[in-house]
């Protein structure tokens, strides 16, 4: 109980906005005293002293000023109501500022472990209970559950004190027993919040394999298997709710013996002339009322619970210690070589996937690396790029240990280019500043010159202005792969690393990106992962690798003929 309390105030802490909750509280507060004390105090007075009187100036004029608290009431719960979507929302928004920062920080051995179905279950579903744990349902089931029953409950001992007191000790057990079934639901809402990555994950599957699963025509496999999940999720959907109406049908049965109570030992005190009318009719409507305000508490644990749940999950995400730390070690001026001497590095701890691996590549050399799928040739490179680090041996950057460079300094003095072409959704122009904003146009169109695309750009209507994100078809794949090398020639590194980049191209594509691996490649250190003869041939060095081990080693390109 003590760690979920600690947990609820680091929630608390990190949701922000504690001087807005502030007021909100002062708010409904407000609201209640209003509704509860201050109508039902105006009414009595009319019913009790001047309807009685026939004094009609004063029940006008009490009749105004009732008219004036309703009014204030009214725009008060208004004031609330708005002031607690403002904060929904807002806590939403910086969760996901959060969640998407710090996505970009942990290191790559998390994504391996932590399929897209838990990221989108982050972004979407989490961030969406989390952010209405605060501000809609702590605030309804504390702020105005809570604090209306006890207003209530304090009235309604003004009015009598032993029947006000066993209501409440009746209710003290109704809670009870509900936390005994809140106990058994949170165990669904964890079932429940499993499936649910589950599909996301099945559904983000379906979407960005859609073509496969049309040519291998398993169409129906897929349906299948969302099936199988829907069906699991409507299942435990249910159990929730048959263990909601449980509590609920106690607590209704609970109500029913409070208003029994109050019916039997009031109306002996009214058959007595100890109690009036007006008070028995009060205590019937505000035990109402009572058993009103907690069973909008109770209803609202099980929303609490899939909150915490989730708010739980974000912030053991949010406080991963796996996270990578980019300006940690010394600054890198430049790469003038980069050597592996007997490395060794596994994904999962049990096999090696690079096993004693060596070479040197000097300032101006090309290395090719070479062999079958899953032979280890983008572990290498992720090598270097720190994506992943050695279990064992070294890799050395200037004759230097490379852990001793900080990742940000590193990262910058190499230009990564992927088989895959990442366009980010703007114009060709943004696409291009997004990794140096101070390159000025003139130096895009020298770039795009060299790389033979300059004048297809130039005859689109907007031209580097054009929306290349939204038109996908007014570039060829070969075309769309000169956006990532014109990023790399737009930085100042020492390194290109290219990775497939020739893969799946027509004649006429692989010419202009052969030209392209020209141009990037000019003064700079380049590593080429390939199975082109062709882009072999024009290397420095070549390895060839199988199962992460070197087969062989041209240091000669002409041995490669």
């Amino acid at each position: 109980m003590k760690e979920k309390i600690n947990q609820v105030k680091e929630m608390y802490k990190l949701s922000g906005y504690h001087k807005q909750f502030f007021i909100l509280f002062t708010i409904i507060v407000s609201a209640a005293i209003i509704e509860i004390l201050a109508i039902p105090h105006l009414t009595r007075k009319m019913v009790d002293v001047y309807i009685p009187a026939s004094n009609i100036n004063a029940l006008i004029i009490w009749g105004c000023i009732y008219s004036i608290f309703l009014f204030l009431s009214c725009c008060v719960t208004l004031k609330h109501c708005n002031m607690r979507s403002i904060l929904k929302r807002k806590i939403q928004k910086d969760l996901r500022e959060k969640i998407f920062c710090k996505m970009q920080e942990v290191n790559a051995k998390f994504y391996d472990e932590h399929d897209t179905g838990v990221l989108l279950q982050f972004l979407q579903a989490d961030v969406k209970e989390s952010g209405a744990m605060f501000a809609e349902i702590v605030t309804e089931m504390c702020f105005m559950g809570l604090i209306r029953f006890g207003i209530i409950a304090i009235f309604l001992m003004f009015i009598d004190l032993r029947i006000t007191l066993a209501i409440i000790v009746l209710y003290i057990i109704g809670y009870f027993i509900t936390i005994y079934f809140n106990k058994q639901t949170i165990l669904i809402v964890n079932e429940i919040r499993k499936i649910n990555i589950e599909l996301y994950s099945e559904i983000n599957e379906s979407v960005q394999g859609f073509l496969t699963i049309k040519v291998l025509n398993i169409i129906e496999k897929k349906e299948e298997e969302l099936q199988k999940l829907l069906k699991e999720y409507t299942l435990a959907s249910k159990q929730l709710e048959k263990k909601v109406s449980i509590y609920n049908n106690v607590f209704a049965f609970i109500i029913s013996i409070s208003l029994a109570i109050i019916i039997c030992f009031a109306g002996i005190e009214v058959a007595c002339g100890v109690m009036s009318y007006v008070e028995i009719m009060l205590l019937i409507e505000y035990n109402s009322s009572l058993g009103f305000e907690f069973d909008w508490f109770i209803k609202h644990l099980t929303n609490f619970n899939k909150s915490f749940i989730a708010f739980s999950k974000i912030l053991r995400f949010l406080n991963l210690e796996s996270t990578e730390k980019l300006e940690e070690g010394d600054t890198l001026d430049k790469i003038d070589s980069i050597e592996f001497s007997k490395v060794f590095f596994s994904y999962t701890g049990v096999k090696h996937n690079i096993e004693e691996f060596e070479f040197k590549l000097n300032k101006n050399e090309k290395l090719a690396l070479i062999g079958r799928t899953g032979s280890g040739k983008t572990t290498v490179v992720n090598l270097i790029c720190r994506f992943y680090e050695p279990t064992a041996g070294e890799i050395l950057i200037n004759g230097r240990d490379y852990l001793t460079y900080s990742i940000k300094s590193l990262r910058e003095k190499i230009g990564y280019v992927m088989q895959d072409t990442y366009i980010l959704s703007n114009t060709i122009i943004d696409n291009i500043r997004c990794v140096n904003e101070n390159i000025t146009e003139a130096d895009i169109h020298r770039i795009f010159k060299k790389l033979k695309l300059h004048d297809k750009i130039m005859s689109f209507e907007k031209g580097y202005y054009t929306d290349i994100y939204n038109n996908p078809d007014i570039l060829s794949t070969g075309e769309k792969q000169m956006i990532n090398f014109a990023r790399v020639m737009a930085i100042n590194c020492d390194l290109v690393i290219l990775d497939e980049v020739t893969s799946d191209l027509s004649y006429e594509n692989e010419m202009l990106v052969n030209n392209a691996i020209k141009e990037v490649a000019k003064n700079k250190m380049v590593i080429i992962i390939t199975h082109r003869l062709s882009i072999v041939k024009a290397c420095d060095k070549v390895i060839l690798m199988q199962d992460g081990r070197q087969v062989e080693q041209a240091i000669d390109r002409k041995t490669v003929t």
